[in-house]
């Protein structure tokens, strides 16, 4: 209130505020450690299915659990060749093995739910008609698998920053092109003649 009061009696045309920086994220979980939890998810038949998807989905594409919660299953596609892609934003990501046949699995059993209703359109459909599931389930169960959520979306998103340019990371994620820019500088890959590669 004082700096818009100067601002307005023109005492304060001098005065020029820094813009505030914010820190960059810290990396806390290593990239051995993140490939160790993929490959548990990946194979371990003992973990509920859609917790291993979720977590999946996590780990290898650094989505944060309250959007996966809320994917709907029209965001799978099985292609006439028979590989299956995830759209997360506005381009569709190719799956690898076993990860899709994961993906199909869970789409075959969303109508095995405790009460009789019509297909729902999420892809993991919650305890009530209609609704998907709450974030909390997913998360609780990954924490009891010694998977910090945080900690291992901030190491895919470091990850998969440091393999693409911004634009991509973007696109592909979901992500703001300032958020993705500022996972690239802390991957220290610098991208910015990105646009001029492609054009060559």
């Amino acid at each position: 209130m004082f700096l818009n009061w100067t601002h307005r009696s023109g005492l304060g045309a001098e005065l020029q505020i820094p813009a505030h920086e914010r820190p960059l994220p810290q990396v806390t979980l290593s990239d051995q450690r993140r490939w160790q939890q993929v490959e548990r998810l990946l194979h371990d038949d003992d973990i509920r299915l859609y917790v291993r998807i979720g977590g999946l989905f996590l780990l290898l594409f650094a989505q944060p659990l309250a959007r996966i919660c809320r994917m709907h299953a029209d965001q799978i596609t099985q292609r006439p060749d028979g590989a299956v892609t995830v759209t997360f934003d506005a381009a569709p990501i190719e799956l690898p093995d076993p990860l899709d046949r994961l993906v199909l699995d869970q789409l075959a059993r969303r109508g095995q739910a405790s009460y009789a209703s019509r297909p729902d359109r999420w892809l993991f459909p919650g305890g009530l008609p209609g609704k998907h599931l709450v974030t909390e389930n997913i998360r609780s169960q990954l924490v009891a698998l010694g998977i910090q959520p945080s900690a291992a979306r901030k190491a895919a998103m470091f990850d998969l920053a440091a393999q693409m340019p911004v634009p991509i990371v973007a696109e592909l994620l979901g992500l703001s092109p300032n958020t993705a820019t500022r996972w690239a500088t802390l991957a220290a890959r610098d991208w910015s003649q990105y646009a001029a590669m492609r054009r060559a």
